[in-house]
């Protein structure tokens, strides 16, 4: 299974506004440039995916000046498995290969695997939230960054 580009871009966007804290919080959206530029997303196509996240009510938006984008749900409750099937709707290594003879152990036993290999991505994806990802962020920044400063004058 590959990762579309859309699917990554969706999550680098809804991983942004979950470590910004912008959950339901429509008085301080976060807007497209500042996601954009942060995520390292062209803005087309970050306006375009971010119609396609408001339109399935994981994010809400705010016109105007002070307008922009902010989460509908709690990180917590948003899965990555869910954003990947909204963005690529049904993905599966099995689906992609040519049909075989079903009735040859060789393919049953290939078609089997393939589809032990889809449940396995699919527990994966569907068992990390943002709230899970917006935590790994902050415990890898917590890490990089220097503990004990000592200063040498």
């Amino acid at each position: 299974m590959k990762i579309s580009t859309r699917s990554e871009y969706a999550a680098k966007a809804l991983l942004f506004l979950a470590i910004q804290g912008v959950a339901h919080d429509s008085t301080h959206p976060a807007q497209i440039q500042s996601i954009a530029q942060t995520c390292d997303i062209p803005v087309k196509y970050l306006e375009q995916i971010l119609v396609v996240l408001r339109n399935q009510g994981l994010l809400g938006s705010r016109r105007g000046v002070a307008g922009g984008y902010y989460l509908m749900r709690e990180p917590k409750s948003i899965t990555v498995g869910e954003v990947v099937r909204l963005m690529d709707g049904q993905t599966s290594i099995g689906a992609s290969l040519p049909s075989c003879d079903e009735h040859k152990p060789s393919c049953k036993a290939l078609r089997a695997l393939w589809d032990e290999v889809d449940s396995a991505i699919s527990v994966t994806l569907d068992g990390a939230t943002f709230a899970d990802l917006r935590d790994r962020v902050m415990a890898l920044q917590a890490a990089d960054a220097p503990g004990d400063l000592m200063f040498y004058i």
